[in-house]
């Protein structure tokens, strides 16, 4: 069974808080894509076996947040679907 990410395909927007000030983040794309220079170009599944994540047995994709009030990075995972 494969799986895709509706916030990375352009289906869904990514909204969320900053858990220091509550502010909305922002998002910088899935952390898999900051793994490596060619990391944004292979699949999700394989760089998903080497993340140090639990990602690949939740099946979530992982996204890199960030604060534009108080500079905060923090990850949130989004489940990803099925087809």
């Amino acid at each position: 069974m494969s799986y895709f990410c509706e916030v990375c395909n352009g289906l869904e927007n990514l909204t969320a808080s900053c858990p220091h000030c509550h502010a909305e983040a922002q998002d910088f794309g899935p952390y898999n894509d900051y793994l490596g220079p060619y990391a944004p170009y292979r699949s999700m599944d394989v760089l998903s076996f080497t993340n140090g994540l639990a990602d690949l047995q939740q099946h979530t994709c992982v996204h890199m947040m960030s604060c534009p009030l108080c500079d905060h990075t923090f990850q949130l995972s989004v489940y990803v679907r099925s087809y």
